[in-house]
């Protein structure tokens, strides 16, 4: 009774797998990686008639429905036999699993027999399987630990804290193909893929993590200072994307965006870049005596406040200022143009040179309005100049003098150049109106004559239209 239930078992599972299916992709969105195909019939549904398929094996001539921005591959016994890209429906062909409906009676029955000799499962196995070729954007990462990055501002390493969001994409058949075989699961029980799923593996974060702290030594390189880095996101994605390429390029996946809202220093950063900051100021000359004026005034209110008497504390406060007087005789002149206690305009040093604003300066820009420093030029008449024109004939750096106001005759003759008349004292007449189109930019033949409206474009003339 066995070998007869077997083989009643083996000819209804063949008649069942001789059914042509529609098999379609269930669910497509960015949450998905990878996914099955299924049968678009449920054998549960009482409107088929086909009830005893095998769920791994693909029917002769049953068509295949791929979808907009998916990869269609069609696995026979572990291997790849079928690649397609474009959307569409698909039939598929294959004589190792005929249909008993195509007319292709003698292969059935060797069918029969091999699904006897394994107990009535089929002997080969056949899957659809789509892998999505859309961007797959949202995946979270943040810094377990902070990232060190050596800043060229300040000279030092820092340790820096991000987090964000990237997005990767499989983007053609060829890294589909190196997809499935590189990072899917296989055989018939294998579950889809979700992008939640593929990234609960710590290796892949932490490849990005490394690829991204790579990236963040080409900015350094590339002197780009930390609060200067969330700017630079672009370029970092692109240096990134490089370091990822050789690590998940023979997978089939790339990185296409990365998004990081803020980067921030630790604690212990903050406080040695404050404490840079701090130093880098004080070496400033300026900023030294200005530290050593407050302290003395400091100094001057608590000496009034003191509870032995004023007098003590000025006794006290004359032998600081000996000993403060000393400190700033070391220190370097000040750059301001006036010179404190002592008064007057400083001199420039040897090379230096005075701005208008009247500080002294070394560099090529005035370190107290920025402008930069004037340019010597000598005269055709043989005076040596830094200012637009020559102080001693009035020419201008370019090579002519400068113009004389343009001058009027009022009607008694008199020649003026003033708004009034110096003989009569009539006021200067007002000049000619001229015309010109705001709209279109045409200009009359008569500028002081305009039409009503302009020929080109149809907008009227009036005080809009001045020139």
């Amino acid at each position: 009774m066995g070998l007869i239930k077997a083989a009643a078992g083996a000819l209804g599972g063949a008649l069942g797998d001789a059914w042509q299916d529609a098999i379609h992709c269930p669910t497509m969105d960015n949450q998905t990686v990878a996914c099955h195909g299924v049968k678009m019939a449920n054998p549960n549904d009482s409107r088929t008639s086909n009830t005893k398929g095998s769920a791994n094996v693909i029917t002769n001539k049953s068509w295949i429905i791929v979808e907009q921005n998916v990869c269609m591959l069609t696995i026979d016994n572990g291997k790849i036999t079928g690649v397609v890209t474009e959307p569409g429906r698909y039939q598929f062909v294959n004589s190792s699993a005929p249909s008993v409906f195509a007319g292709e009676i003698g292969d059935a029955a060797k069918d029969v027999i091999q699904r006897f000799i394994y107990g009535g499962t089929p002997s080969y196995e056949q899957q659809v399987i789509y892998i999505n070729l859309q961007r797959l954007p949202g995946i979270r990462f943040g810094t377990g630990t902070p990232v060190p990055y050596f800043d060229p501002r300040y000279n030092t390493t820092i340790e820096l804290r991000f987090h964000g969001t990237f997005e990767i994409q499989i983007p053609d058949a060829e890294n589909a193909v190196k997809f499935y075989s590189q990072v899917m699961a296989k055989g018939v029980n294998a579950s889809d893929l979700t992008v939640n799923g593929l990234f609960n593996n710590e290796q892949y974060k932490t490849e990005l993590l490394e690829s991204i702290t790579a990236g963040l030594a080409g900015l350094s390189a590339e002197n780009v200072t930390y609060a200067a880095i969330q700017p630079k996101v672009k370029r970092l994605r692109e240096l990134t994307s490089v370091e990822l390429e050789s690590i998940w390029g023979p997978r089939g996946i790339k990185l296409t965006s990365l998004a990081i809202p803020a980067v921030t220093p630790t604690e212990e950063s903050k406080e040695l870049l404050g404490d840079r900051l701090k130093a880098d100021t004080l070496t400033n000359p300026d900023v030294q005596r200005a530290v050593m004026v407050g302290s003395v005034a400091k100094g001057i209110e608590a000496a009034g406040a003191n509870e032995n008497g004023a007098m003590m504390g000025f006794m006290g406060m004359n032998m600081a200022m000996g000993a403060g007087g000393n400190i700033l005789g070391t220190m370097p002149p000040t750059q301001q143009p006036m010179g404190g206690m002592q008064g007057g305009m400083q001199q420039a040093p040897a090379n230096g040179w005075t701005c208008s604003c009247g500080a002294v300066n070394t560099g090529a820009f005035c370190s107290n309005c920025g402008n930069k420093k004037p340019e010597a030029w000598t005269c055709s008449c043989g005076a040596t100049n830094t200012t637009k024109f020559c102080a001693n004939c009035g020419k201008s750096k370019e090579g002519a003098a400068p113009q004389a106001p343009a001058g009027w005759t009022c009607e008694c003759g008199n020649v003026n150049t003033t708004k009034f008349c110096s003989n009569c004292g009539k006021p200067k007449p007002a000049a000619e109106k001229k015309y010109k189109c705001d709209k279109c930019g045409w200009t009359p033949a008569d500028p002081a004559h305009p039409p009503k409206f302009c020929p080109e474009c149809g907008d009227p003339f009036d005080d809009s239209d001045l020139v």
